[in-house]
């Protein structure tokens, strides 16, 4: 289920593009030990002119950047989040040529019960925990 939402300055080659995915994708399979086939990544070129960085919009010049929505059945230790926010920069970095502090990761755990597959909650195909354990009581 582990869903990359990712948006990038427009800008960047087809073969770049898929070696973002390849690289992605790897890095969570790596970090979340998520299975490959349950990866998606999506791409969204956003013109450099819509970033607006410092109160300015981006120019030709100014650095890639990425921002990462990543989206996962609830569930994942907080070290496994670290290595993958870790690992996604480190994967759009290498990838892009952009500074790791150029790139914002964004994790949201989605309750097995907020996620569908197949017609079917995850919670039905018994992955992930439910929001009942997501939320601490005192």
């Amino acid at each position: 289920m582990p869903t990359l939402y990712t948006t990038l300055m427009a800008g960047h080659g087809e073969q770049q593009k898929a070696q973002l995915i390849a690289a992605l994708s790897e890095a969570v399979v790596g970090a979340i030990d998520a299975p490959l086939e349950a990866v998606t990544v999506i791409l969204a070129d956003v013109p450099r002119a819509h970033f607006g960085i410092a109160g300015r919009a981006a120019t030709a010049a100014t650095p890639a950047r990425a921002l990462l929505h990543a989206f996962l059945i609830a569930g994942r230790s907080d070290a496994q989040k670290v290595r993958l926010v870790a690992a996604l920069t480190a994967a759009v970095a290498g990838t892009l040529d952009a500074a790791p502090g150029d790139v914002r990761v964004f994790i949201q755990d989605v309750p097995n019960t907020d996620f569908g597959l197949g017609g079917q909650t995850a919670a039905a195909l018994g992955r992930g925990i439910g929001r009942a354990a997501l939320v601490q009581i005192n």
